[in-house]
């Protein structure tokens, strides 16, 4: 069981101010603010749904009782309602480092009616066997005061490898379901932050106490039967055993739907969700957009 270790922000800036960087001191480094920066126009650049699984290690060999197929769940995440507008998180101009590059949030992600940032599953209950985790971590990255990727999928017990590409002091402030985790500051420049996941089942959530609107989201699950949406709203799950299955999708920002699918070795299954923007937020990231433009 790893320590809790639930630093206070007085504490944070304590450290910030002994190693010499920190929100006030970020300039220091380099960065000017300058003149009125452009805005970017599109989110970070994501995986696609198989690739994200690979990099998580949905594709890894089973461990013992825990069998491999050879179908395939794949679909598409719809959007039929008015999308909310994505804007410049209005917190991002008195942090030194931060406002020197203006990003747009990535809460809601709509292209051509498709809903990106969606995770896909088999229900953790739904597939017999032990599956173990696999030895290739996951990674987790801070980069322009935005956590990349925004969310992805690990088994239950895997190691998740957290990253500061920023030149700044951030804290990795993370949740299990609405329980507070662990709290760890990471100043710029320093090594990975190595954190086993946990063993049950559970939505992770990421955040920054330094920068308030920071937001990542790891689905601990089961087994590696799992994707991502992406831009166009695909997924596309590998290598499932044959059965009869409860699919489940999650977002961020819109919640749980479910789906019930018959798979058949060998034969590819297809499943589409739709989402339409009256959907309840869900209770591991509730008021995420409140206050935030």
């Amino acid at each position: 069981m790893h320590r809790r270790d639930l630093a206070s922000l007085a504490a944070i800036a304590t450290l910030a101010l002994t190693v010499g960087v920190g929100c006030p001191e970020e300039n220091k480094g380099g960065t000017t603010s300058g003149g009125p920066k452009p805005v970017s126009t599109a989110a970070t650049p994501k995986p696609t749904a198989t690739a994200a699984a690979t990099a998580t290690g949905a594709a890894a060999p089973a461990g013992k009782d825990g069998a491999m197929g050879t179908a395939t769940i794949k679909g598409v995440v719809s959007f039929s309602g008015k999308a909310i507008e994505m804007k410049v998180p209005k917190k991002r101009k008195d942090a030194e480092f931060c406002k020197t590059k203006e990003v747009k949030y990535n809460a809601v992600v709509v292209n051509a009616g498709k809903l990106q940032d969606v995770f896909v599953r088999i229900a953790n209950d739904g597939v017999k066997g032990d599956y173990k985790a696999p030895a290739a971590h996951a990674e987790i990255d801070q980069t322009d005061c935005m956590y990349a990727p925004r969310i992805q999928g690990v088994v239950a017990g895997q190691t998740i490898d957290i990253k500061n590409g920023d030149g700044t002091l951030h804290n990795v402030h993370t949740y299990k379901g609405t329980e507070s985790w662990f709290n760890k500051p990471q100043i710029k420049g320093s090594a990975a932050i190595d954190q086993e996941m946990p063993e049950e089942p559970k939505i992770v959530k990421f955040a920054c106490d330094v920068h308030p609107w920071m937001r990542g989201f790891v689905s601990v699950t089961a087994h590696p039967f799992f994707a991502v949406s992406g831009a166009d709203g695909a997924f596309s799950i590998e290598k499932v055993p044959a059965g009869e299955y409860t699919i489940e999708a999650w977002h961020a920002h819109y919640g749980l739907k479910t789906e019930k699918v018959k798979v058949e070795e060998g034969k590819p299954v297809e499943v589409k969700f739709t989402y339409d923007g009256t959907e309840k937020e869900p209770d591991e990231n509730k008021d995420e957009l409140k206050d935030l433009f």
